[in-house]
């Protein structure tokens, strides 16, 4: 079939494709068996998230409901703040790099996940934690985001309030 052929057939069913973007420059949200891209920017999709109010609708939708964000992240060095996701686990695959998924138990004490590309890890709900690269990585996460908290690395705190994904 020719991608024409395709495109009259998803219109004639009611479904219009959505145009391929990059995955480092918009958050993919699933939620049951639907899946759509975030419409803004992803410093601008944080930027609402952290202030606790959103304006954009789909936003606020996405800090309360059930599902999971979708993103590529790239990392040299450390992220400067842990984070920990009180309603979900996390999903990390390494596609290019060498680095860390460190967690961090409620004493403080440490325990290092040491990915390679094509290596996957789970982060298990209500486990702080953060990611250090050892060269420059690029990774997939697969988050469940509702109530996510952050805090400085190291700062042992427990921010409050939560904020959301």
């Amino acid at each position: 079939m020719k991608p024409d052929d395709a495109t009259s057939r998803f219109h004639t069913i009611g479904v219009v494709p959505e145009p391929a973007e990059p995955l480092n420059e918009r958050y993919w949200y699933v939620e049951g068996a639907e899946a759509r891209p975030i419409g803004l920017p992803v410093d601008e999709f944080w930027s609402q998230v952290m202030s606790g109010a959103p304006t954009d609708p789909f936003v606020s939708h996405v800090v309360q409901a059930d599902g999971w964000l979708v993103t590529q992240y790239d990392v040299e060095g450390g992220a400067g703040h842990e984070e920990m996701h009180p309603e979900g686990d996390e999903l990390h695959y390494l596609v290019s790099g060498d680095l860390d998924v460190v967690l961090v138990s409620d004493d403080g004490t440490e325990h290092v996940i040491t990915m390679r590309p094509g290596s996957m890890a789970n982060v298990h709900r209500g486990v702080w934690h953060r990611i250090e690269a050892r060269a420059p990585s690029r990774g997939i996460a697969f988050t469940a985001g509702r109530g996510t908290r952050h805090r400085p690395t190291g700062s042992g705190a427990d921010p409050e309030p939560p904020s959301a994904p």
